[in-house]
């Protein structure tokens, strides 16, 4: 029976409403959200949900705010990981996250309480905001030696994640970040900006680990209850801690390492809980074409989160993947 593996991404992947048609008709889902909505306001007085689904916002407003997003991006991955649990009882063999993605699959393994995460999260973005300078994110379509051979990406840039051979993610500063584009303009390369406003991922965030590990010292950490792949390390972990939830926004992104370890082991069936569908669209790159795995997202820009249910339980019925 295949290895039933929750996916989860990180910054880049928010945006306004997403997961909106699931949070107005399923009462799980919503319920989940709420409830540590209700926890937010406790600790930044200011909801989080109202922010994601606020009539106000435009269709082009960008969701680059940390002290929003870091909690957002957690929120709604942790709601629809516990709903394929409780209500679709389809329940992960693993779990596997990407970048601040780590945080949600370290809750949903029970390595550590869903509402210290986010304390953590909102502390780290308040923290960030404070001691580091603002910059961003960039993925580039093309060879990802272009990086090494490239003085003006290698001298201003960190290589953040290898997302698969045709495909990188760069990590720098604002200025250095406006001198990348005018040169990839110039070669014609194509580019996407993700919403992000600071460097994760890059020796510029150091500046912010000591407050950030500090706002962990009185966080229990347990042994993960269900299988924890560490999207940094590409392995298996036994044990999480508050250094480790520093690395994973730290340290470079090794997501395609970690699917291959998987891999194998393996076929394994992976539902992807990002609200982007980002992990999906990596799969379909990082997974050979000989892999016996299936693999399925739900929410995307473009809504439909009840027809890829539908799908879902279509794909798991063919499966036999009853819990």
């Amino acid at each position: 029976m295949p290895t039933i593996v929750f996916l989860f991404a990180g910054q880049g992947c928010q945006y306004y409403n997403m997961g909106a048609e699931l949070f107005n008709t399923n009462v799980y889902f919503r319920h989940t959200l709420l409830t540590l909505d209700k926890e937010v306001r406790k600790m930044m007085g200011a909801s989080v949900v109202e922010y994601i689904y606020d009539r106000y916002h435009g269709r082009d407003d960008v969701f680059d705010d940390i002290r929003f997003s870091n909690p957002a991006v957690f929120m709604i991955q942790y709601a629809m990981a516990r709903y394929l649990q409780e209500e679709m009882h389809i329940r992960p063999d693993c779990v596997l996250g990407s970048n601040l993605g780590e945080t949600v699959a370290a809750a949903v393994s029970g390595a550590v309480r869903p509402v210290d995460m986010l304390y953590a999260l909102i502390e780290q973005a308040r923290i960030i905001e404070q001691q580091c300078c603002k910059g961003g994110m960039i993925s580039i379509l093309g060879n990802p030696a272009l990086y090494d051979a490239t003085p003006l990406l290698r001298d201003n840039a960190a290589l953040m994640s290898v997302n698969y051979e045709g495909h990188f993610t760069l990590s720098a500063s604002q200025g250095a970040l406006i001198a990348i584009q005018a040169y990839l303009d110039g070669k014609g390369l194509p580019y996407s900006i993700l919403p992000v406003k600071y460097p994760f991922h890059n020796l510029l965030l150091d500046s912010a680990r000591d407050q950030f590990l500090n706002t962990l010292r009185n966080v229990s950490f347990s042994q993960p209850a269900i299988s924890f792949f560490s999207g940094v390390q590409a392995r298996q972990l036994f044990s999480v801690d508050a250094a480790y939830c520093w690395d994973a926004v730290r340290e470079p992104i090794r997501f395609t390492a970690a699917v291959n370890q998987l891999e194998a082991g393996g076929p394994c069936f992976y539902v992807d809980c990002s609200p982007s569908g980002n992990c999906n669209q990596l799969l379909t790159k990082i997974l050979s074409p000989s892999s016996a795995s299936t693999r399925h997202m739900i929410m995307n820009p473009f809504g439909q989160e009840l027809k890829n249910l539908r799908l879902l339980v279509q794909q798991r019925q063919a499966l036999s993947l009853y819990s």
